[in-house]
């Protein structure tokens, strides 16, 4: 693995046989459902594997569309056009997306020899022989900040 510029991450397969990587980045390249995809990647390839600054868009772009559903079911529960007293204090149970959905743009999952998922005998990662999980720290330490930015509580309603 080689880190590019200030997060950017970029893999090469040094060995006789393939590795095997989920990667939000490769899923969105590939015009994939984020996270229904692993990727191969053949012995002599050097391919990008995360980049940092659509990893951050991604990140402010579902935090932003979590809070706007948690705020509209708020308004809906209190029968309200503004927003309602009592608005969910936090990523949105609302709109499925919660911190940990965000924590997951941060990880990149690698097995060796080996591939899993739906195109493959092994469904999970833990099935295959060898594997590693890359936590991000760069990536992460931006996601702390989009969360640190958001608003505790939303607007609330005038009564």
């Amino acid at each position: 693995m080689d880190l590019r510029g200030e997060g950017d991450v970029w893999l090469r397969c040094l060995s006789d046989h393939s590795v095997f990587v989920q990667s939000y980045y490769l899923d969105r390249e590939a015009g994939r459902t984020p996270g229904d995809a692993v990727h191969k990647i053949y012995p002599a390839a050097c391919i990008k594997v995360f980049d940092l600054r659509q990893c951050h868009l991604q990140m402010q772009s579902l935090a932003t569309s979590a809070q706007k559903a948690a705020q509209m079911q708020a308004a809906a529960v209190a029968g309200v056009s503004g927003l309602a007293v009592g608005a969910p204090r936090s990523i949105s149970a609302a709109a499925g997306i919660g911190v940990d959905d965000l924590r997951r743009l941060c990880i990149l999952r690698l097995s060796f020899v080996k591939g899993w998922g739906p195109d493959y005998p092994r469904q999970s990662i833990k099935e295959t022989p060898c594997w590693v999980e890359v936590h991000l720290h760069r990536a992460l330490q931006l996601l702390d900040e989009v969360l640190h930015q958001m608003p505790i509580d939303g607007p609330r309603a005038v009564e």
